[in-house]
């Protein structure tokens, strides 16, 4: 099916950005599921998507079984070591294979080949425990970005923790799945969100970087997911799910990429309605993260201005195809 995807438009004039624009064009795959039986929708959902396909797995069985009045708790432990390991791989692609070019660098491809096959290997909890152990003793060779800009406008606030009871009581439905907020104003999910207690990037984001901050979350979301394959009782507030209220249920899953929310209403085994609120309508608001962000910021050449644009969208890491078009604007509309 079509995947969708985020059209980024930028206008730069003067040396700077002056606007920015996000279309975000999600597929409604959620309706995809919508009349089908509990076992079709469970073996469905995680082929609905080219991307966090086990994440999205996990989020149907927890919603499903939470709306049939069942106790996710065991099930949420069965689904963590899959959701914890499908992270893992999606942090090494951006940070081997997306960030250095970026960043005036090269792909490191044979290093995440050989990292991708080991971790697509792992069958038993003593095979994780040992990816795990050579994968935090690798870490720190790691190759740094320089990621020198700075954010010179007021953030989007960083989407608190909350487990799945606290969102039930959010009012999640399709019209709040297509430009998510909390409390009336966008939020920015991902590993910042869940890193902003981390020392560096703390750091980071005391000194408006919020860019390099975003990818030492990364890096800390990795140390910490190496280190749940070798305690898993870290990964238990990673999923959860709750009922909403008779035949409803939500779960709550969190990705690569940030919060997952599945709602669905069950009625004698069959999905009478399903929403799905993933990361990118967070992060892509039409008032979030990006644009909050990108505007006012300094760019001498339109070039320039693309770069940053392209670092800030990868920084906040759509879960789908990303377009960016920069419009020079007044006195440079023909530089």
């Amino acid at each position: 099916m079509d995947q969708g995807g985020v059209q980024l438009t930028v206008d730069w004039s003067g040396g700077q950005i002056v606007a920015a624009r996000v279309e975000c064009r999600r597929p409604k795959a959620a309706h995809l599921l919508e009349g089908r039986s509990v076992a079709e929708v469970e073996a469905l959902a995680p082929r609905l998507f080219s991307l966090c396909g086990h994440a999205q797995g996990a989020a149907a069985k927890l919603a499903t079984a939470a709306a049939r009045g069942e106790d996710g708790a065991a099930l949420a432990e069965q689904l963590c070591r899959g959701v914890a390991r499908e992270a893992i791989g999606e942090h090494l692609w951006r940070l081997l294979l997306d960030w250095p070019p970026l960043s005036g660098g090269m792909q490191e491809k044979e290093t995440f080949l050989r990292w991708r096959k080991h971790l697509l290997s792992l069958k038993t909890p003593q095979e994780e425990a040992l990816f795990a152990r050579e994968l935090l003793q690798w870490l720190p060779s790691l190759a740094e970005f320089p990621c020198p800009e700075r954010a010179v406008a007021a953030p989007a606030q960083l989407l608190p923790w909350r487990d799945a009871d606290a969102w039930t009581a959010i009012g999640v439905d399709s019209v709040f799945a297509e430009a998510p907020m909390l409390g009336g104003q966008p939020a920015e999910t991902g590993p910042l969100a869940r890193q902003a207690a981390d020392p560096e990037v703390v750091a980071l984001l005391a000194d408006h970087r919020r860019v390099a901050a975003r990818v030492a979350a990364r890096r800390a979301d990795l140390r910490f997911l190496a280190q749940a394959l070798l305690d898993p009782s870290l990964l238990l507030g990673w999923l959860g799910a709750a009922p909403v209220s008779a035949g409803i249920g939500l779960a709550r899953v969190e990705t690569a990429r940030g919060l997952l929310l599945h709602l669905t209403q069950v009625k004698d085994d069959r999905v009478e309605a399903y929403v799905i609120v993933a990361p990118t309508e967070w992060n892509f608001h039409p008032r979030g993260a990006f644009v909050g962000e990108i505007v006012g910021s300094l760019a001498a050449t339109r070039d320039a201005a693309a770069m940053l644009a392209r670092r800030l969208a990868l920084a906040l890491d759509p879960c789908v195809s990303c377009e960016l078009v920069v419009e020079a604007v007044g006195e440079h509309e023909n530089a």
